[in-house]
């Protein structure tokens, strides 16, 4: 059911995607593609905090400063998990793979390279102290219109 807390948290998470996936891109090499990256993650935003953080409100400030850090990490696990796979089938399609089970560790690899290469502070930043602001502004739209 639509509430106003999962429309501030979905908007709210888009806008932390939206900034997240530009420092994202300053870490991007030249050749990789980066197609609709800020779009692809705010669009995960949306979902985390409609779904997460808009979901979960309404257990006091504190339980949403922890959930909106939650929709943080939970958002940029589901994007770094999908443009893994979206490279695995990139490569895959080049025949780079002698059997599923070399996509699938691969797909491991690439995980934890994109990973490691998010490791800074303008992006982790950006994420936790957004999601935690956005989170407790999540909390105050639901006490705000119930």
């Amino acid at each position: 059911m639509p509430t106003a807390a999962k429309l501030v948290g979905a908007i709210l998470f888009f806008g932390i995607g939206w900034v997240a996936a530009g420092f994202v891109l300053d870490t991007f090499p030249e050749e990789m593609a980066a197609t609709y990256f800020p779009l692809t993650i705010g669009l995960i935003g949306v979902w985390q905090g409609w779904m997460v953080a808009g979901g979960n409100a309404g257990g006091g400030i504190g339980a949403s400063v922890g959930q909106g850090a939650r929709t943080s990490v939970q958002m940029a696990f589901f994007g770094i998990l999908l443009f893994a796979l979206r490279e695995m089938f990139r490569r895959s399609s080049n025949l780079r793979y002698d059997s599923p089970g070399e996509a699938v560790i691969a797909t491991l690899e690439l995980f934890r390279d994109y990973f490691l290469q998010s490791l800074t502070i303008p992006i982790w930043g950006t994420l936790l102290i957004g999601g935690m602001i956005a989170g407790a502004l999540v909390e105050i739209a639901s006490k705000l219109w119930k």
